[in-house]
C-alpha cells in the first residue's frame, strides 16, 4: 500500500469572521411527517402514492412509509 501525503494551504485571505450567505432553497422538497395536520397534495418519499389530505397526514397506505414530500409551498400546507 503506497502512502499518500495531503498538504494544506493556508488561506490567503484575512482570518475575519465568517460572511452570512442566504441560501436558495426554492429547489428543494418540503418533508412532512405523517400525523401533521396539512391541507394539500403529498407523495409518499418512499414509493410516490400521491393523496390530497386536508387533515392528519396518515401513514402511507402501499408502503406504510411516514415522509410525505408536499406538492405545495410550504406556507399553504401546514393548518393550525
Amino acid at each position: 500500500m503506497a502512502q499518500v501525503g495531503v498538504q494544506v494551504e493556508e488561506s490567503t485571505q484575512g482570518s475575519g469572521s465568517p460572511t452570512a450567505v442566504e441560501l436558495d432553497d426554492t429547489g428543494f422538497a418540503d418533508f412532512v411527517l405523517a400525523g401533521t395536520r396539512v391541507s394539500g397534495e403529498f407523495r409518499c418519499a418512499d414509493c410516490g402514492y400521491g393523496a390530497v389530505v386536508q387533515r392528519e397526514l396518515p401513514q402511507c397506505p402501499m408502503c406504510a412509509g411516514t415522509i410525505w414530500e408536499s406538492r405545495l409551498p410550504r406556507a399553504n400546507r401546514i393548518v393550525a
